[in-house]
């Protein structure tokens, strides 16, 4: 019985077929990946247990997970209040904490994560315990531009920042409304910063 060789070159069609199909599958498996982790940021119970594995914290009414993220060793989440102010989407109260590595902090600013625009006509800096530690807490009062761009409210926001180990440890807490220094208070006696040992 004789062996029979038998060459077979790929023609130029078929070399683009076979790259057209690798990059196809490529894209798919890509945004599938991107979808799922899009999905997981928004998930409100996953941004909560984020936000909680970072401080202990209650809002009246009840709350909300907004967004969470794991950032390269570190977390950001933003949690918010269940009840909005009248007549917009903006909830009343909301929290962001995060805890960044040292050496990203100044490229992260977690501000840039709220969906409003505070216009300060007041601020004063005080000293507050937070994360074991005399930290530095900022308030700030004035008026919020809302969401849509068109409305504002009055607002208090409350600043603390610290460093824990090799993390930047901040919470912001932003309150709308007539009442928004008293429902920023009540909140912000409620955080405790909350630490493991990494």
């Amino acid at each position: 019985m004789k062996n029979s060789k038998t060459d077979y070159t790929v023609s130029l069609w078929e070399s683009i077929g076979i790259g057209i199909g690798a990059l196809i599958l490529f894209l798919v498996g890509f945004s599938y990946l991107a979808w799922k982790s899009h999905n997981n940021n928004f998930d409100s119970e996953r941004s909560q247990a984020i936000a909680r594995s970072l401080i202990s914290y209650q809002i009246p009414g009840g709350s909300k997970g907004l967004y969470g993220i794991n950032i390269g060793g570190g977390q950001l989440a933003i949690v918010s209040s269940l009840k909005n102010l009248p007549n917009t989407y903006n909830s009343e109260i909301k929290i962001i904490v995060s805890k960044v590595l040292i050496t990203q902090a100044e490229n992260l600013d977690p501000r840039v994560f709220l969906d409003s625009q505070l216009i300060a006509s007041y601020s004063k800096t005080l000293s507050k315990q937070f994360c074991n530690r005399t930290s530095r807490l900022l308030i700030e009062k004035g008026q919020m531009l809302l969401s849509d761009g068109e409305h504002t409210s009055p607002a208090t926001q409350y600043t603390l920042r610290n460093i824990v180990g090799n993390y930047q440890r901040e919470v912001i807490i932003t309150s709308l409304g007539k009442d928004s220094e008293k429902k920023g208070q009540i909140v912000l006696q409620n955080i405790n910063c909350i630490i493991r040992e990494n």
